[in-house]
């Protein structure tokens, strides 16, 4: 059977989909879309935003909106970004400080492009990237959102105890990879399926053991290549509990409106508005598979005709899976324009995405958002 990206999925009704197919992932309609045609047959540009991985020393410097973050970050939360971001060769990416500064520096990017008369058409985060998401479509203000971002680094901060990793698999399909972590839990292994970025690229979470086993097996169903992130804990899986339930009442306190563009959600692959919604997913999202593919799928459906990756600095994280997407998944359909914006120099119809395959990229960044 196809397990599109692991396992059959339930839907809100708490039915199986009728169908696992691409095609029919990318034209149905979430249960929350409410029809609008935002997007939908208009040409305009698909802001993207990675999580985890994108940051670089130096990324503030070139950003004339980030002074002004960095200052509101420091009264919010007393985190120096200021110092991280513009000045240290070799910044200490703690997880507070290291969420903190890829929220600051993609809403700074955000604000150049919006003040050179750059506008969203829609909006679609990976993973931690989410938050930045839901501040440009101004869901969440930024304060908020960098409260939450500390809190949820702290929380995942505590659980780096060195027990379980994350790997991102090369080569093999996402249901090879899918299928041989079933086969591994049947025989006790603690092994999950943490992100589906792209039709060659997954990533697995779980323990050491789990990992190395996994990357055995792997290699005999296509991976060419499997490669342990630097990433202390096993993020996007079970492993997460704790974190959600310490999220859970920080999100209860801060206020959630409806997004003011399409806003993808990376947990379902779908179209969301509700604020309880967006609320529900920002603690699921954690220990809950980040499904790029697919909704980077549907986002391009949409015929949005440039894709805008925002914060990240070279190279760019997210460009690469949404090419490889393009000619795997959506062949019909013409690649849109790629572009990247992470200095002013870029604002705002962002510097042209002229890199190769995904893989190659992973060997420069190789975390791509996992957290």
């Amino acid at each position: 059977m196809s397990h599109w990206y692991g396992r059959p999925r339930i839907d809100p009704e708490g039915q199986p989909p009728q169908s696992t197919s691409y095609a029919a992932v990318t034209s149905t309609t979430s249960p929350t879309d409410t029809g609008s045609t935002a997007g939908r047959g208009e040409k305009g540009s698909l802001w993207v935003f990675a999580g985890q991985g994108s940051q670089q020393p130096h990324m503030g410097a070139g950003l004339s909106a980030a002074p002004a973050l960095f200052e509101r970050v420091h009264t919010a939360v007393g985190l120096d970004l200021a110092k991280v971001c513009t000045f240290e060769d070799t910044p200490r990416w703690d997880q507070p400080v290291v969420q903190a500064a890829i929220l600051t520096i993609a809403t700074a990017s955000a604000q150049v492009c919006r003040s050179r008369g750059g506008r969203p058409g829609a909006v679609l985060g990976h993973s931690f990237g989410e938050y930045a998401a839901l501040v440009v479509a101004k869901s969440l203000s930024f304060d908020d959102a960098i409260r939450l971002a500390v809190a949820r680094g702290q929380a995942m901060a505590d659980l780096a105890d060195g027990s379980t990793a994350m790997a991102a698999v090369i080569g093999a399909t996402n249901d090879a990879v899918a299928e041989v972590c079933e086969e591994l839990q049947r025989s006790g292994v603690s092994i999950h399926v943490a992100a589906y970025n792209s039709p060659g690229q997954t990533v697995l979470a779980g323990t050491s053991k789990g990992l190395a086993l996994a990357a055995r097996r792997l290699r005999g169903v296509g991976a060419t290549r499997t490669r342990t992130l630097s990433v202390p804990f096993a993020a996007h899986s079970p492993y997460m509990k704790a974190v959600q339930e310490r999220l859970e009442p920080a999100l209860e306190r801060i206020h959630i409106d409806p997004p003011s563009v399409p806003y993808y959600s990376t947990v379902t692959g779908h179209r969301v508005k509700r604020p309880d919604e967006l609320r529900d997913l920002l603690v699921r999202s954690v220990a809950e598979p980040v499904r790029f593919r697919e909704t980077a799928i549907r986002a391009l459906s949409e015929s949005y005709d440039k894709v805008l990756e925002v914060g990240s600095d070279r190279p760019p994280r997210l460009l690469g899976f949404i090419g490889e997407i393009c000619r795997c998944d959506l062949p019909e359909r013409p690649t849109p324009c790629l572009c990247a914006v992470a200095a002013d120099s870029d604002a705002p119809d962002g510097r042209p995405f002229a890199g190769g395959r995904p893989t190659s990229s992973l060997d420069i960044a190789a975390v791509e958002g996992t957290t």
